[in-house]
C-alpha cells in the first residue's frame, strides 16, 4: 500500500468515525468534568510542568497530563462543549494512526492492520472515551503508551522512556507498560535487557509508592487482591474487551507460523488490564481503552490467519451489535446531558444576576449528576475555591437559612427544570 493510499484509507476512516459519533457534539459536561473545571484553570502552568517531571506519586490524584487538557480546553472554549469533544476525537484518531504504524512495524499486512484499527476505532465499549472529556486520562494514556511502544520498537529508547513517563502521568495504568516492552523483546526483539532497566526502575518506584502512599484504604479506589474481586471484575471485562481475544486465543494452536503478533497483542491486553482486575469498586467500560490497543494488535495477528471472506463475515456480524450499543448509549447520554445543560445554564444566569448570595442549598439534581458536580459548577461560575454549599436534607442546613443571603436550588426531574429561590433575611 502506497502512502497516498494509506492516507486516503485513514481519511475515509476518520470521516466515518466523525459521522458515527457526530451526536457527541450535542452532549454536555458531567459531574466529574465540572469538578475538574472548577480548579484546573486556576493551577499555574509551572505546577503542571513540575508535577509532570516529578518522580513522586501524587496522593491527591493529580494527573498533570490529563488535567492540563482541562486547563487548556477551558482557556480555549470555556463551557462550549463541542470544542472539548473535538480534541477527544482528534486524539483518538491520532491513536488509530499510531496503532496502524505499530501493527505494520510488527509485520501486519495492510488488510490485517486495517482490521485491528477498525475494531479499535469504532468499538462502542469505548463509547464514553469518544463522548466524555472525563476519560481523557485513558485517552492520553493510550496515546503515550502506543507512542512509547512504537518508539521502543524503532530503537529510540530515550524518547520511548519519555513517552512512558508522560503516559503514567496521564493514568497509573501505564505502570504495566515495561512488561509489554519485555514481551516485545522476547517475541520480536533481540532480547536486550539493558534498555528496559530504566523502565522497570520507574515502574517499580511508582508502583511501590502507589501501594504505600495510596490514601484510599477502604473505598472504591482501594485495590482488592482477592478471589472475590476477580469474580466481579473478570466477568465484566471479559464481556467488554476480552471476549473476542479469548475467542481468538482458541485459534492459537492452529495458527500458522506461531503467530507472534497474536500472542503479543493478547499479552499486551492482559498486562495493561491487570490492575483493573483488582479494582472491583471501579467497573467502567471506558477503562478498557488502553488494554484495547493490545486487543487490536491481537486482531491484526488473527486476521493474518483467516481468509478475507471470513474477515468480511465477522465484520458483518459485528457491525449490528456495535451499532445497537451506540444507539442505546447515545439515547441515554443525550437525555442525561440535556438535563445537565438546562441545570447549569439556569444556574449560570442566576449567578450572573445574584453575586451577593453567601450560602447555597440544593434539593435533588438531574439523574447521574452528583453533588460534586453542583459544587464544581458553582465554583466555576463564581470563580472561587471557597463555597458554602449544603444539601437540603442535611441536618445542618436549617442553621444556614437565617443567614444574610441564601439560594435554594430545586431540580424537578419531571419538568426537567431547575427552580432557584433566593432567600434574603
Amino acid at each position: 500500500m502506497s502512502k497516498l493510499q494509506g492516507f486516503a484509507l485513514f481519511l475515509v476512516a476518520a470521516l466515518l468515525f466523525l459521522v458515527v459519533n457526530r451526536a457527541a457534539y450535542k452532549g454536555y459536561f458531567q459531574d466529574d468534568e465540572m469538578n475538574n473545571l472548577s480548579w484546573t484553570p486556576a493551577v499555574p502552568v509551572m505546577d503542571y510542568v513540575l508535577t509532570e517531571l516529578s518522580p513522586r506519586f501524587q496522593p491527591n490524584n493529580f494527573r498533570p497530563t490529563g488535567h492540563f487538557y482541562f486547563y487548556a480546553a477551558e482557556k480555549l472554549f470555556g463551557l462550549r462543549f463541542p470544542g472539548y469533544v473535538a480534541i477527544l476525537h482528534a486524539i483518538h484518531l491520532l491513536n488509530v494512526w499510531l496503532l496502524w504504524r505499530l501493527a505494520r512495524r510488527l509485520g501486519a499486512s495492510a488488510l490485517a492492520a486495517a482490521a485491528g484499527c477498525a475494531f479499535f476505532a469504532f468499538h462502542m465499549a469505548l463509547f464514553d472515551v469518544f463522548w466524555k472529556p472525563m476519560y481523557v486520562f485513558d485517552l492520553l494514556c493510550g496515546t503515550f503508551c502506543l507512542a512509547s511502544t512504537l518508539l521502543f520498537v524503532r530503537g529510540q529508547w530515550i524518547l520511548s522512556f519519555v513517552s512512558f513517563w508522560i503516559a503514567y502521568k496521564a493514568k497509573e495504568l501505564a505502570v504495566m507498560l515495561p512488561v509489554v516492552l519485555l514481551c516485545y523483546e522476547l517475541w520480536f526483539g533481540s532480547r536486550r535487557w539493558k534498555p528496559l532497566l530504566p523502565f522497570f526502575a520507574a515502574s517499580f518506584s511508582f508502583g511501590l509508592q502507589g501501594i504505600l502512599l495510596n490514601p484510599n484504604h477502604d473505598n472504591d479506589y482501594t485495590f482488592r487482591f482477592s478471589l472475590t474481586a476477580l469474580a466481579k471484575t473478570v466477568p465484566f471485562y471479559l464481556g467488554r474487551i476480552l471476549l473476542v481475544p479469548l475467542a481468538g486465543a482458541a485459534a492459537v494452536p492452529v495458527s500458522r507460523d506461531k503467530n507472534r503478533r497474536l500472542y503479543f497483542g493478547l499479552a499486551m491486553a492482559l498486562t495493561l488490564a491487570l490492575p483493573l482486575f483488582f479494582l472491583p469498586g471501579r467497573l467502567y467500560s471506558a477503562y478498557c481503552y488502553v488494554p484495547f490497543t493490545g486487543l487490536a494488535l491481537a486482531i491484526s495477528g488473527l486476521a493474518a490467519d483467516v481468509r478475507p471472506a471470513w474477515l468480511a463475515l465477522a465484520l458483518a456480524a459485528w457491525i449490528p451489535l456495535d451499532y445497537h450499543e451506540l444507539r442505546a448509549r447515545r439515547s441515554e447520554t443525550l437525555a442525561r446531558d440535556t438535563d445537565i445543560r438546562a441545570y447549569i445554564s439556569t444556574l449560570g444566569q442566576f449567578v450572573h444576576n445574584n453575586q451577593s448570595v453567601t450560602a447555597w442549598i440544593f434539593s435533588r439534581t438531574p439523574d447521574g449528576f452528583q453533588s460534586w458536580g453542583v459544587e464544581g459548577a458553582l465554583k466555576y461560575l463564581l470563580h472561587t475555591n471557597s463555597l458554602d454549599l449544603h444539601e437540603l436534607h442535611d441536618p445542618e442546613t436549617t442553621a444556614l437559612l437565617p443567614r444574610d443571603s441564601t439560594a435554594l436550588l430545586a431540580w424537578d426531574q419531571g419538568a426537567h427544570q431547575l427552580t432557584i429561590t433566593r432567600n434574603t433575611r
